[in-house]
C-alpha cells in the first residue's frame, strides 16, 4: 500500500490543482450523470412488469387520402377480437379507457383527486398486477373499483378499505372491491391509482362499444412468447376482414393494425419521439468527454513539476506499473470525492433537479438504471487514470538529476482541440435551443387562456347556473364547451362533395364561447342556434371551399352536421410545439354544461380560491373544482422548457470546465516558457509581441476546433428542429457569429491570463532560473 501513502502525500501537497480537478469533476459528473440517469429511466420505461417483453400495445395506422397517421386509440372490442383470433399466440388481452378530466373520489366530505383508469376484468391478469386484497373477477361487476395501496393508506389510514363505499364525483356511490400494489414511477399507469370496472361504463352507456366508432379505448396484449408478436403482425390485418370487411371501408379512409412492444409505448406516444432524448445524450456525452479530457490535460500539464518526484520513486525501485497504480489511486480518490460532492449537490437541489428532469431522483437512480452513471464514472476513471499514468510512467529515472524540460505538445493540443470543439458545439446548440424554445413557448395560439379557470360539470338548471356565475363579483365572463381548446378537441369526420372523407377537430360551444376565448371571426357571424357551424380557415383549405363558404352544408356522409355561418382565423388547439393548425368545426350547444370556463378578475389566484369556496356553498351536492387553464397549457410546453434548462446547465458546466482546462494549460506554458519570454524581452520584444506569441498557438488549435464544433451543432440542430410545428429563424450567419464569439472568448482568456507575464520584469524570470 506504499503507492496509496505516496498518493495521499502528493494530494495534500498539490491542494490547488486537486481542488480544480475536484470542482471540474463534480460539476461534470453531476450534470452528465443526471442526464444519463434520466435517459436510462426513459429507456427502461414500462419494463417493470413481470415478463414485460411479452406485453404489447395495439397501434393503429390511419390513412386519410394518402396522408398517414398513427395512434393507439382503438375500438372497444379490439383486444377481445385479437385474443379470439390468435388463441395460440395470445395469453390474455385487456381493454382500457382513460378517464376524462376532473374526476374525484369522496370519502365522507373529503375530496381525493387520483388518476382514474377504466379497465375490464382481464386487466390485472394481462399486466400481472399484484392484487393485495380482493379478487380480479369482481371487475366483471358494475359500480365497483379497485384502489392502489398508497391511496388506500391515504384514504383509510390503515383500516380495511374493501367493502367501503366512496362517491365518484360526489354523486355516484362506488364500492371498493380490492387493493392492488402501486405501479412504479417508470410505468404508464403510475399516476392511475383508481381502476373502475368496464362493466360500469357499459351499464351507464358512458361510451360507445362497437366496430362503427367509439375509438377511444386502448388495447394491450400479453403474448405467450415475444416472437408471437411478429406472427400476429403478419396476419392481423386479415383478421379485420372478419369484423370490418373491405367493402365496408371507405376507400379514402382506411386503417391497419400492428402490435408494438409495450415498453415502446411511451416514446411512440410522445410528439418529440427520440429527438430530445438523443440530443440530451449527445450533450451529456460531450460534457463527460470534455470533463475527462480536461482532467487529463491538467494532469499532464503538471508533468514538468512532477518529473523529479517520479524519478525519485524509480530510483527507489518503483516500476512502470507501480507509477501507473499511483495515478490510478489518485484518480480514484479524486473521483470518489467528486461523487460525494455530486450526491451532496443532488440532495440539496433535489426539488429543482426533479422538476427539470420530470422524474424523482429515487426513480432515476434505481438499480436498473445504475449502469448509466456507473459507466460514466468508470469512463473517467479509466481514461483519466490511464492516459496520465502512461505518460508519467515513461519518465526516465535520470530526471532526478536534471530539470525536466519536456516540450512536446502531442498530448496537450489534441486535448485542447477536443475541448474547444465541444465548447463551440454546445454554445451554438444552446443558442439554437434558446431561440427555438423562446419562439415555441411564446407562439400565438390564436386564443387566450389568461385569467381563465375550468371544470367539468352538468347542471340541472344550466341557465340559472350561468347567471349565478355572472353575478359573482370577481367573475368577468363565462362560457362552456364540450372540451377546452388546448386539449385538441374530439375527432370529427367530414365528407366532401366528391365523397372524400377528412378527419377534422370538433367541439360544441355555446354562444359566448368564441368571444370568451378571443377567437376572431374572419367572415360571417357567431353561432345562434342548432344546425349551425363555424369553421376555421384551415377547414376551408382542406375542403377547397375558400370561395363563398357561408351557407355551405357540412356533412358526415348522409348526416348533416350544420350550415356554415362563420369562419374564424386559424388557431392551435393541440400542443402548439409539435402540432400545427388543424381544421376545426364548431357546433352549437344550447345549455351551459360540459367544460365550464370562467374568466376571473385580478388577483387571479386569490379569486380562484374564492370561486372554489363559493361553488361548494352554492352547489353543495356537486363536484366543482376549478383549475387554472394557463397552468394546464404550460404543461404542454414543459418538454421544451425543461430541455432548455438542461441545455443551459450543460453549457455553463462545459464553459467552466473548459475555462479551467485552458487556464491550467496556460499556466503550464508560462512556467515552461518563462525563460524564453524573459530573453525575448531583454532583446527588445514588446508586450504585444509576447501576447501574440502566446496566443498564436492557441489560435491555430482553436480555430479549426470551433469550426468543426459549430458545423456539428448546425447539423444536429437541424435534425432537432424538424420535430416542431414551425421553426424559428436561425440563419447561417448566426452560426458564424457564434463561432467568432467562441474564438474571441478563447483568445481573450489567453490574453488576460498572460498579460502579467508579458508585462513583467524579465529579471524576475531569469533570476528564478
Amino acid at each position: 500500500m506504499k503507492e496509496l501513502y505516496y498518493v495521499i502525500q502528493t494530494l495534500i501537497h498539490g491542494r490547488g490543482a486537486n481542488l480544480i480537478k475536484v470542482i471540474s469533476l463534480t460539476l461534470g459528473l453531476t450534470v452528465s450523470i443526471l442526464i444519463f440517469a434520466r435517459e436510462a429511466f426513459e429507456f427502461n420505461y414500462d419494463t417493470c412488469y413481470e415478463d414485460s417483453e411479452c406485453l404489447a400495445a395495439v397501434q393503429i395506422e390511419w390513412n386519410h387520402n394518402g396522408e398517414k397517421d398513427t395512434g393507439f386509440m382503438t375500438m372497444g372490442p379490439m383486444a377481445g377480437a385479437i385474443a379470439e383470433s390468435f388463441p395460440k399466440e395470445v395469453e390474455s388481452a385487456t381493454t382500457t379507457h382513460f378517464w376524462w378530466g376532473g374526476t374525484s373520489l369522496y370519502k365522507d366530505d373529503v375530496r381525493f383527486s387520483p388518476g382514474v383508469l377504466i379497465a375490464d376484468s382481464c386487466f390485472f391478469k394481462t399486466m400481472r398486477t399484484k392484487i393485495l386484497q380482493g379478487q380480479a373477477s369482481e371487475m366483471n361487476n358494475p359500480d365497483i373499483l379497485f384502489i392502489s395501496r398508497s391511496l388506500a393508506q391515504e384514504m383509510f389510514a390503515g383500516t380495511d378499505p374493501v367493502g367501503k363505499v366512496v362517491n365518484l364525483n360526489k354523486s355516484m356511490p362506488m364500492t371498493i372491491k380490492g387493493v392492488y400494489e402501486d405501479y412504479p414511477e417508470n410505468s404508464t399507469f403510475y399516476d392511475l391509482r383508481v381502476i373502475i370496472s368496464m362493466a360500469t361504463t357499459r351499464k351507464y352507456g358512458w361510451d360507445y362499444w362497437g366496430w362503427n366508432g367509439g375509438d377511444s379505448y386502448f388495447a394491450y396484449i400479453r403474448l405467450r412468447h415475444p416472437s408471437d408478436m411478429e406472427t400476429i403482425n403478419n396476419r392481423i390485418d386479415q383478421m379485420l376482414e372478419k369484423y370490418i370487411p373491405q367493402e365496408d371501408k371507405d376507400k379514402n379512409y382506411t386503417w391497419s393494425l400492428r402490435l408494438i412492444p409495450f415498453s415502446d409505448l411511451r416514446l411512440a406516444r410522445n410528439y418529440d419521439g427520440m429527438g430530445i432524448i438523443w440530443v440530451l445524450l449527445i450533450l451529456a456525452g460531450i460534457l463527460l468527454f470534455t470533463v475527462t479530457l480536461n482532467y487529463v490535460l491538467i494532469s499532464i500539464s503538471s508533468l514538468s513539476r512532477r518529473a523529479k518526484i517520479i524519478g525519485v520513486h524509480k530510483c527507489n525501485g518503483a516500476s512502470d506499473w507501480g507509477i501507473m497504480k499511483m495515478f490510478l489511486w489518485e484518480t480514484g480518490i479524486l473521483i470518489f470525492l467528486s461523487v460525494l460532492l455530486m450526491a451532496f449537490l443532488m440532495l440539496n437541489f433535489q426539488e429543482p433537479l426533479e422538476r427539470m428532469a420530470d422524474a424523482s431522483l429515487e426513480a432515476m437512480f434505481t438499480y436498473e438504471n445504475l449502469w448509466a452513471p456507473v459507466c460514466a464514472v468508470l469512463f473517467i476513471f479509466i481514461v483519466g487514470g490511464v492516459l496520465p499514468g502512461l505518460q508519467f510512467s515513461r519518465i526516465p529515472v535520470t530526471q532526478v538529476f536534471r530539470r525536466y524540460t519536456e516540450g512536446k505538445k502531442s498530448w496537450k493540443r489534441p486535448l485542447l482541440f477536443i475541448q474547444f470543439t465541444g465548447t463551440a458545439f454546445i454554445f451554438a446548440l444552446l443558442a439554437l435551443v434558446l431561440v427555438q424554445s423562446n419562439h415555441m413557448t411564446n407562439i400565438d395560439r390564436g386564443f387566450s387562456t389568461e385569467r381563465m379557470a375550468f371544470t367539468y360539470y352538468y347542471f340541472s338548471n344550466p341557465e340559472n347556473a350561468r347567471s349565478t356565475f355572472q353575478n359573482l363579483p370577481y367573475v368577468e365572463a363565462v362560457a362552456s364547451s364540450s372540451l377546452p381548446l388546448y386539449e385538441g378537441m374530439s375527432g370529427c369526420l367530414v365528407t366532401t362533395e366528391s365523397g372524400k372523407q377528412y378527419s377534422m377537430r370538433g367541439n360544441t360551444i355555446d354562444k359566448d364561447y368564441l368571444p370568451f376565448v378571443g377567437i376572431k371571426l374572419k367572415e360571417g357571424r357567431n353561432l345562434k342556434q342548432q344546425d349551425e357551424v363555424v369553421v376555421n380557415r384551415k377547414f376551408l383549405e382542406v375542403m377547397h371551399w375558400k370561395e363563398n363558404p357561408i351557407g355551405r352544408q357540412v356533412r358526415n356522409n348522409d348526416e348533416i352536421l350544420g350550415t356554415i355561418v362563420g369562419v374564424t382565423e386559424d388557431f392551435r388547439s393541440s400542443n402548439p410545439i409539435f402540432v400545427p393548425e388543424e381544421p376545426v368545426v364548431f357546433q352549437y350547444r344550447s345549455d351551459f354544461s360540459g367544460c365550464i370556463q370562467v374568466k376571473l378578475k385580478e388577483p387571479f389566484d386569490e379569486n380562484l380560491k374564492k370561486l372554489n369556496e363559493d361553488v361548494k356553498n352554492i352547489w353543495p351536492d356537486g363536484d366543482l373544482n376549478f383549475v387554472s387553464e394557463t397552468r394546464a397549457t404550460e404543461l404542454q410546453i414543459s418538454t421544451v422548457v425543461d430541455f432548455r434548462s438542461v441545455a443551459l446547465m450543460a453549457t455553463i458546466t462545459i464553459l467552466f470546465v473548459t475555462l479551467m482546462g485552458l487556464i491550467g494549460y496556460i499556466n503550464d506554458e508560462m512556467q515552461r516558457r518563462s525563460k524564453e519570454i524573459a530573453i525575448r524581452k531583454v532583446n527588445g520584444a514588446e508586450a504585444s509581441s509576447i501576447l501574440l506569441l502566446l496566443s498564436k498557438d492557441i489560435f491555430w488549435t482553436s480555430m479549426p476546433a470551433v469550426c468543426i464544433g459549430t458545423l456539428g451543432a448546425w447539423y444536429l440542430g437541424a435534425l432537432w428542429t424538424d420535430q416542431f410545428s414551425e421553426t424559428a429563424e436561425f440563419p447561417i450567419y448566426y452560426y458564424i457569429l457564434i463561432a467568432f464569439v467562441s474564438l474571441l472568448f478563447i483568445i481573450g482568456c489567453v490574453v488576460i491570463k498572460t498579460w502579467r507575464i508579458a508585462n513583467d520584469n524579465p529579471v524576475n524570470s531569469i533570476k528564478s532560473e
